[in-house]
C-alpha cells in the first residue's frame, strides 16, 4: 500500500513524500526511523486500480503453496504462477511485480501492498504478514484460496438462484406494457362510440392505458436515474450506505441472509487470522474490514476496541448489540471459544453452518418467490383482461 506523507525531518526542513508500507502503523514506523515528525500521512489513492480478482488470489494461494511446499522459492514460484497467464495481462503484470519487489530485498506482504496493479485485501495482506513470521505460509495460502473458493461458489449460487425469477418478472413486465401500450388502445374506440357508461375496472385500465402511452418512456428514464442515483449513493455515500445496511438487515427473511452471509465470512477470515497467530483484538478488527454490511462492519469496530481495553467478546457484544442482529448462538459460540482456546476451531465451525443455512433460506425463499410472482403477475393480467370483457359483455346483452 502506497501512503502521502507531510512532516518535518530531525533539521526541522518541512518534507513530503511518498512510501510503501503493508498498513499505516508501519508506515509510521518507517517515518519514525528516518526521524520524520508527521504532519499528515495518508493512504494515496490510485486511479483506475481495480481490486484484486478473487480467482487470481484463489490461484494465487492454491498454486503457490504447492510450489512453496516442493521446495521451490517464493519469486520463482511466483513466476509459475505468472506463466500461467497471457503475456500482457493484468495478472501477469501484477505477480512479476511483486516477484520484483521480493527479489529487491522486500517481504511477500510488503511487495503486494507496494505494487500498483490491484488493491489487494487488507485481511489478506495482514494474513500473509503474520504467517511469514509463524513460518506457516504453506498452510495459510491454502486455507485463503479455499475460503476465497468458497465465498465465490455462494455468490454463484445466490445470482443462479435469483436468474429465473428475474426473467420471469422481466417477461411479466414487458407483456403488461405491450397490452397497456399496444393490445388496449385498440379496444378503446369501441367502447367510445357505445357511449355507454364504463364499469370502474374499465375506467381504471384506460387510465393506466393512457398513462403508459403518454410516459412509458419517461418512466424507464426516471427508473434507471433513480435506481443509478441510489446505487451510487449507496456505495459512496458513508451516512447513506450505513442507513440503507442497517435498513436491509430489518426485511423479513433477507435481513437473516444477509447476516449469516456476514458472519460466516467474518468467522472464517477470523479463524484463519487466529491460525495464523494473530491476536484476538488485531484477528477481530482485521476480520471486521472484510464485513460488506457497514452497520454491521462499524458495530464489530465497535466491539474490538472495547476488547482492546480489556473487556471480554461476550461483554462486548452485549453492550453494543441492543435489536438483536447478531443471533446468540455466534456469541455462545465465540464466548466458549475464548474458554476453551479453541477459538478458531469455533469460528470455522460456524462458517460452515451459516453457509449451510443460507443455502437452505435461499431455497425456501425460491420456493416461495416463484408461486408468489406467478399469482401476481397472473392477477395483473386477469385484471386487465377482465377490465376490457366487461364493457363488451355488457353492450352484447344490451342488443
Amino acid at each position: 500500500m502506497t501512503f502521502f506523507y507531510k512532516g518535518y525531518d530531525k533539521e526541522g526542513k518541512r518534507v513530503k513524500g511518498t512510501l510503501t508500507a503493508a498498513n499505516l502503523e508501519s508506515a509510521r514506523e518507517q517515518l519514525k526511523a528516518r526521524h520524520i515528525l508527521i504532519e499528515t500521512l495518508k493512504p494515496k489513492t490510485r486511479l483506475f486500480t481495480r481490486p484484486m480478482p478473487p480467482a487470481l488470489v484463489a490461484a494465487l494461494g492454491r498454486n503457490l503453496s504447492l510450489y512453496l511446499k516442493a521446495g521451490i522459492s517464493l519469486t520463482q514460484g511466483l513466476k509459475l504462477v505468472a506463466d500461467n497467464y497471457p503475456g500482457r495481462s493484468r495478472e501477469r503484470a501484477f505477480l512479476e511485480e511483486v516477484a520484483r519487489h521480493i527479489e529487491s530485498g522486500g517481504g511477500f506482504a510488503d511487495a503486494l501492498a507496494a505494487q500498483s496493479v490491484y488493491t489487494v485485501p487488507p485481511y489478506f495482506l495482514h494474513t500473509i504478514k503474520v504467517a511469514q513470521k509463524s513460518g506457516n505460509l504453506e498452510l495459510v495460502l491454502l486455507e485463503l484460496a479455499e475460503y476465497v473458493q468458497e465465498q465465490e461458489r455462494i455468490k454463484r449460487d445466490v445470482v443462479k438462484a435469483f436468474i429465473y425469477p428475474s426473467f420471469i418478472l422481466l417477461i411479466a413486465i414487458a407483456m403488461i406494457n405491450f397490452m397497456l401500450t399496444t393490445i388496449i388502445p385498440k379496444i378503446v374506440d369501441m367502447f367510445e362510440s357505445t357511449k355507454s357508461e364504463l364499469p370502474t375496472s374499465t375506467k381504471i385500465t384506460l387510465a393506466l392505458s393512457n398513462f403508459f402511452q403518454s410516459y412509458s418512456w419517461a418512466m424507464l428514464v426516471v427508473t434507471i436515474l433513480v435506481v443509478a442515483a441510489v446505487a451510487i449513493a449507496w456505495k459512496k455515500s458513508e451516512r447513506f450506505g450505513y442507513a440503507m445496511d442497517r435498513l436491509l438487515l430489518k426485511i423479513p427473511l433477507f435481513g437473516d441472509m444477509v447476516v449469516f452471509m456476514e458472519l460466516g465470512r467474518f468467522s472464517r477470515v477470523m479463524a484463519l487470522l487466529l491460525q495464523s497467530g494473530v491476536p484476538f483484538a488485531q484477528a477481530l478488527n482485521y476480520a471486521a474490514q472484510t464485513i460488506g454490511n457497514r452497520y454491521l462492519r462499524r458495530l464489530f469496530g465497535k466491539v474490538a476496541a472495547q476488547i482492546v481495553e480489556g473487556k471480554s467478546f461476550t461483554q462486548a457484544v452485549k453492550e453494543n448489540v441492543k435489536n438483536k442482529e447478531i443471533p446468540n448462538d455466534f456469541i455462545n459460540a465465540v464466548a466458549l471459544g475464548e474458554k476453551s482456546s479453541h477459538l478458531a476451531f469455533s469460528l470455522k465451525s460456524l462458517a460452515e453452518l451459516y453457509a449451510q443455512q443460507n443455502r437452505d433460506r435461499i431455497e425456501v425463499m425460491l420456493a416461495l418467490l416463484e408461486p408468489v410472482l406467478m399469482l401476481f403477475i397472473g392477477g395483473v393480467i386477469g385484471f386487465l383482461v377482465i377490465s376490457m370483457l366487461l364493457p363488451i359483455f355488457s353492450i352484447s346483452l344490451g342488443e
